[in-house]
C-alpha cells in the first residue's frame, strides 16, 4: 500500500498576509496562529472573522481554514511540546473528517526564530519523530518592512530595545535576528514598497531587492503592499546586483589563523560599533578593503584551539566568531550519523588528508569589494610556513580519531 503523501507546511509571520492567503486560496488550509504576546491577538483577529455579515460576499480566514492557537508561547520555542501537539490536533481533525488538508499554514508572530524551528523539524525527523511521516516544512516566507530595512540592518540596538517586534525579545542583536529571516526564507516579500522613494518603479526598491538577494541567492522576492504580493523581482536579481556593485565570493583555505594577527590586521578593519572578536575596539580610521563587507558568514579554523570549529559571523554593526563545536575529524567515528542517513558522505566530501574538515569557509558580501585585496588581508592572519610546521608538531600527539572513507 502506497504511503500517503506528507501534508506541506508554510511558515510566515504576518497575520494580514495570512488573511490575504486564505482568502485567496482554493485548497483546503488549516492553520496555527502563534502570537508571543499574553493574549493572543492573531487567533482573536482570525476567529472575529466569524461575527462579520455574510452580506459582505468576502471570504473570511475562518470560512477558509480551521484555526488551531498557541496560546501564550512562541513556537520557537515549543516546537516539540504545542506546536506539535497542534499539528497532531489538525491530522486528527483531517482523519476524522475523511479529508485531508492541501496545506498547513504556520503563522509565526514576533520575534520567533525560523532557523530554530526549522532545526527542529530536521532533528525531530531524524529522531524519527512519527509526526514527520505526516508533515513536512516545505515552504518559509518572510516579510520584510521595505521602509526601515537599511535601518535595522545599520542599528547596533538589541531586540530588547524594540518591543514593537514583539515580546521574548533578548540581547541579541536586531540585525542578527533580521538577516537570518532572510536568509532562511524561500520567498521574501518586501513589503510596504509604496512607503519608498519612486515606489515600485524607484531605485530604491531596486537596490534593496539587490541587497536582499545577495543575502539569500535562491529565494524568490516579491515587492508588496499591505502584505499583498505583487510582481516578483527574482529575473531583475542579476541586473540589480551589478549595477550597485553587489557580488559575493567564498574564501577557503585550508590552515588556521593566527587569533592575534587576525585581530590586528583583519577584525579591526571591519565596519561595525559592535565587534566582540576584538571588544572594546570598534573599526579602524583608514581605508581596508574589508570595509566594503556588508554580510559575511562562515567556518573557522583557529591555531589555538585544535579540535573547535569557530563560526565567523557579521552583519551590519555587528560581529563576533563563536565556538560551534568539534569538527567532525576530531570527533569519533561511533559518534558520526548513521552512513544510512546519508550524512556521513557529506561531512567526508568537506575532508582532505592531514587536516580532515578543518578549513576556512567565510562568504562574503558587499559592494564594490576587491577580493583579491580581501583575500590577500585574511592570507597574512594565516599561519606562515614556520608556524604551521610548530602547530603540526604540537598537535601530533593527539591525532584524530579514524574514520572510515576519510582521505589520508
Amino acid at each position: 500500500m502506497a504511503q500517503a503523501a506528507k501534508t506541506p507546511v508554510t511558515m510566515l509571520r504576518k497575520t494580514t498576509l495570512l488573511r490575504y492567503l486564505l482568502e485567496n486560496s482554493k485548497e483546503k488550509v488549516a492553520c496555527i496562529v502563534n502570537d508571543v504576546a499574553s493574549i493572543n491577538i492573531d487567533a482573536k483577529l482570525v476567529r472575529n472573522d466569524r461575527n462579520r455579515a455574510r452580506s459582505d460576499q468576502v471570504n473570511t480566514t475562518a470560512d477558509l481554514a480551521d484555526t488551531i492557537e498557541l496560546a501564550n508561547g512562541c513556537a520557537c520555542c515549543n516546537l516539540q511540546d504545542e506546536l506539535f501537539a497542534s499539528f497532531e490536533q489538525i491530522m486528527a481533525l483531517a482523519d476524522k473528517r475523511g479529508e485531508p488538508y492541501a496545506r498547513i499554514v504556520l503563522e509565526n508572530s514576533g520575534v520567533a526564530e525560523p532557523q530554530n524551528i526549522r532545526d527542529q523539524f530536521n532533528e525531530a525527523m531524524a529522531a524519527g519523530h512519527p509526526l514527520m511521516q505526516r508533515v513536512e516544512l516545505d515552504t518559509l516566507v518572510t516579510l520584510v518592512d521595505s521602509s526601515s530595512f537599511i535601518k535595522d540592518y545599520s542599528t547596533k540596538l538589541p531586540l530588547a530595545s524594540r518591543p514593537e517586534l514583539g515580546d521574548g525579545g533578548n540581547m541579541r542583536p536586531v540585525v542578527d535576528l533580521l538577516v537570518e529571516q532572510v536568509e532562511c526564507a524561500d520567498f521574501v516579500l518586501l513589503n510596504k514598497v509604496d512607503l519608498l522613494p519612486g515606489g515600485v518603479e524607484g531605485e530604491a526598491l531596486e537596490q534593496l531587492s539587490a541587497i536582499v538577494s545577495s543575502l539569500n541567492p535562491l529565494a524568490t522576492v516579491i515587492a508588496c503592499e499591505q502584505a499583498k504580493p505583487g510582481s516578483s523581482k527574482q529575473h531583475a536579481e542579476t541586473r540589480a546586483a551589478q549595477r550597485f556593485g553587489i557580488k559575493s565570493f567564498v574564501y577557503h583555505r585550508r590552515r588556521p589563523f593566527h587569533l592575534k594577527r587576525l585581530q590586528d590586521t583583519v577584525l579591526r578593519w571591519l565596519p561595525v560599533t559592535h565587534n566582540k572578536a576584538v571588544e572594546p575596539a570598534a573599526a579602524c580610521e583608514g581605508d581596508s578593503p574589508i570595509k566594503t563587507v556588508m554580510r559575511s558568514k562562515g567556518f573557522m579554523w583557529l591555531s589555538n584551539k585544535h579540535t573547535t570549529a569557530f563560526y565567523w559571523s557579521h552583519a551590519g554593526q555587528h560581529f563576533e566568531i563563536r565556538e560551534e563545536g568539534d569538527w567532525w575529524a576530531a570527533v569519533p567515528d561511533e559518534e558520526w550519523p548513521d552512513a544510512a542517513s546519508g550524512q556521513r558522505g557529506i561531512i567526508l566530501a568537506d575532508f582532505q588528508p592531514s587536516v580532515g574538515d578543518r578549513r576556512q569557509e567565510i562568504v562574503f558580501i558587499g559592494a564594490g569589494m576587491d577580493e583579491d585585496k580581501i583575500c590577500a588581508q585574511l592570507d597574512s592572519a594565516l599561519l606562515t610556513d614556520e608556524e604551521l610546521a610548530v602547530y603540526n608538531t604540537k598537535w601530533s600527539s593527539l591525532p584524530d580519531p579514524e574514520h572510515e572513507g576519510a582521505p589520508m
